[in-house]
């Protein structure tokens, strides 16, 4: 399921030409600063509009009109199976503050412009990403912040531990002190 920026500009293009308003915030935030080219994991967007769960129709249209195929994320909200102009399938998963997850209004808010080619989408930024893995806090998310410790021990990504310092913030009160637990165990200066 590897897939290329030109795809990534391609589906963004796409999503926004059909209505879809939104901030990507899984793991293509780093892959990008990063500089790749090539990406193998699955686009994960906070939706502002149309809602995931209360217009699931809407989405439901939109795989049907471009032939993709639409299943559920394990919080219930839609997730598409989209194919790509070089023949690749990317899966698209659709989230909005629902139960468990949570991201804070501000940094949806703060989230930049980024231009992919002709694409024009906002990105949430790497250290938004590091507070909301240390704030899921499985498994996988710690992995991943050990890969991300490591990229920027190594001087291949760079962040701004005052911004993370900042995002812990705008948690609700009751996570912050587990947040910065785990950041901290992880190298992080918070």
């Amino acid at each position: 399921m590897a897939y290329s920026l030109k795809d990534l500009a391609w589906l963004l293009e796409k999503l926004q030409a059909k209505g879809v308003k939104g901030v990507v915030v899984g793991s293509t935030v780093i892959d990008l600063e990063l500089r790749k080219r090539q990406f193998e994991d699955d686009i994960d967007i906070f939706v502002i509009e149309p809602s995931p769960l209360i217009e699931e129709d809407f989405y439901r249209g939109l795989a049907e009109e471009e032939g993709w195929q639409i299943s559920y994320t394990a919080l219930g909200t839609p997730k598409l199976v989209a194919k790509l102009p070089s023949g690749e399938e990317v899966v698209v998963e659709l989230y909005e503050n629902i139960l468990d997850y949570y991201i804070p209004p501000e940094m949806l808010d703060n989230a930049p412009k980024k231009r992919i080619g002709k694409t024009e989408a906002r990105f949430i930024r790497p250290e938004d990403y590091i507070v909301l893995k240390a704030k899921a806090a499985r498994e996988a998310d710690i992995e991943d912040l050990r890969i991300i410790r490591e990229y920027i021990d190594e001087g291949k990504l760079r962040v701004d531990e005052r911004i993370i310092k900042r995002d812990v913030e705008l948690l609700p009160e009751d996570d912050r002190g587990f947040v910065v637990n785990k950041l901290r165990e992880l190298g992080f200066r918070v």
